[in-house]
C-alpha cells in the first residue's frame, strides 16, 4: 500500500517537473513586443490596411482600450488623422506621431463624447431587453439617440417583441424601420 502510494507520489512530481519545464520553455520563447521599436517606425503610405492592422494588433503600444479601437480601429477616423498630419508636415510620419495625434484627440473634451457613444452602443449590442433592465438602459438609449418623444413607443415596442429576446440594438433598428414604414410618404 505504501510503495503505491509512493509510486504515485513519484508520478504528480513527474507530471508537474514536466508541466513546469514545457511551459517555462513557451513563455521563453515568446519575445515581448517592443513598442519603442514600432513607434519609431515609417508609417508607409502605399497599404492603409497595414496600418490599420499594426494599430490593431499593437493596441496596447498606442494606449488604446476596447472602446478606443471602435473608434481608431477603422479607416475614417485614423485615416482623417494621417491626412491631417501629412498635410501639415512633408517630413516622413511615424507611428509615434500617430500615437501623438491619437493622444491630443482622446484628450480633447469632444472625445468624452464619443466614448460614451461607443460605450452606449456597445453596451446596447450586448444587452438583451427585459422589463426589469429598462430602467438602466434607458440612459444608453438617450445617448444614441433615443428621442425623449418616442421612450414610450419604444418602450411599448420592446415589451410587443419581447419573446424574442432581442437585443436593444436589434430593437433599435426594429423600432426605426417601423416608424419609417408607417410615416406618411412625401410627396
Amino acid at each position: 500500500m505504501m510503495k503505491s502510494f509512493c509510486n504515485f507520489n513519484l508520478f504528480r512530481v513527474a507530471i508537474v517537473t514536466c508541466m513546469s519545464t514545457c511551459y517555462s520553455g513557451i513563455a521563453s520563447a515568446q519575445e515581448a513586443f517592443d513598442c519603442k521599436k514600432l513607434l519609431k517606425q515609417n508609417i508607409p503610405s502605399e497599404k492603409p490596411q497595414d496600418i490599420l492592422d499594426i494599430v490593431k494588433d499593437h493596441a496596447d503600444c498606442f494606449g488604446l482600450d476596447s472602446v478606443d479601437l471602435r473608434v481608431y480601429g477603422n479607416g475614417p477616423a485614423l485615416g482623417t488623422l494621417l491626412v491631417a498630419r501629412t498635410n501639415k508636415s512633408a517630413k516622413d510620419l511615424t507611428y509615434g506621431d500617430l500615437l501623438a495625434d491619437i493622444n491630443n484627440v482622446k484628450r480633447d473634451t469632444g472625445y468624452t463624447a464619443v466614448r460614451s457613444l461607443v460605450i452606449a452602443q456597445m453596451t446596447l449590442e450586448q444587452k438583451r431587453f427585459t422589463p426589469d433592465n429598462w430602467d438602466n438602459s434607458l440612459k444608453y438609449l438617450q445617448v444614441v439617440g433615443i428621442p425623449a418623444s418616442d421612450v414610450e413607443a419604444f418602450h411599448k415596442y420592446a415589451l410587443e417583441k419581447q419573446e424574442h429576446h432581442w437585443t436593444y440594438r436589434q430593437l433599435v433598428v426594429g423600432y426605426q424601420m417601423k416608424k419609417e414604414a408607417e410615416a406618411p410618404v412625401k410627396q
